[in-house]
């Protein structure tokens, strides 16, 4: 459990989480950046706009990194129902046929 002191537009409160404190602070200045930068490029001054706007943006980063990894999961379930299971049986054969080979050298 760890405490950190938030201080982002002009609010400041502080915040308990069960993680490192690490862990807080590189949200914290995550979160911070992207106010920064929304208020940079986008020169929108009003504090609770930027604050809105970077909770959407990062929703919108965090669906994205899912809809990845679904898709990555689908492709690879996808992949493994492709495998041929005739190379997977002669492959069962040959493990064994060495195998075999072996024990017979060893005796």
């Amino acid at each position: 459990m760890a405490e950190i002191q938030i201080n982002v537009l002009g609010t400041s409160f502080a915040l308990k989480a069960p993680e490192e404190l690490s862990y807080l602070e590189k949200i914290h200045d995550y979160f911070k950046n992207v106010c920064d930068e929304i208020q940079k490029n986008d020169g929108i001054q009003d504090q609770k706009k930027t604050a809105v706007l970077a909770g959407i943006l990062i929703a919108d980063q965090l669906f994205k990194e899912k809809q990845k990894a679904i898709e990555a999961k689908d492709a690879a379930k996808k992949a493994s129902e492709r495998s041929d299971p005739l190379a997977d049986l002669e492959g069962d054969r040959l493990a064994k046929s060495m195998i075999e080979k072996i024990e017979k050298a060893l005796k």
